[in-house]
């Protein structure tokens, strides 16, 4: 895991939210600013990097650098989701998944369906169903 201060991130134009601001803001708006931002600027390919040790460890255990108090699995999941329905991503690496560091086997598991879960959500799983957005029920 590879620390640029902030400041650097600003001096290059890159738009970063700390979790301080994903609480304040809630996940939704984070991702509708980011995505917004990246519009702006011009519509290119999205290449996705998704460490998973963003998720917290209590369901993602698992990995190399666990840090409490990270993203949880709906957070997570939808950011996933979110990137992938701008129809933008071309690519994803989903890395830091480390099956040697699980405790026990329900630390590996819970962590790499975790990490297949947010892929999933990259390439169009959705957690309300795969209908088609505009479909309504029949009135009884």
């Amino acid at each position: 895991m590879s620390y640029v201060p902030s400041y650097i991130l600003q001096l290059l134009g890159v738009k970063v939210f700390s979790m301080s601001q994903v609480d304040r803001l809630g996940v939704a708006k984070v991702m509708e600013e980011t995505c917004d931002y990246l519009s702006a600027i011009v519509k290119k390919p999205i290449h996705l990097s998704y460490d998973i040790d963003a998720i917290d460890p209590s369901v993602t255990p698992a990995t190399g650098t666990p840090v409490v108090g990270g993203l949880t699995y709906r957070e997570g999941v939808y950011i996933a989701e979110h990137v992938g329905q701008t129809g933008l991503l071309s690519a994803v690496d989903l890395v830091e998944v480390n099956p040697l560091r699980g405790r026990r086997d329900e630390d590996v598991r819970s962590t790499v369906s975790t990490a297949v879960d947010l892929l999933l959500g990259c390439f169009g799983r959705r957690r309300e169903g795969q209908h088609a957005p505009d479909y309504h029920l029949p009135e009884p």
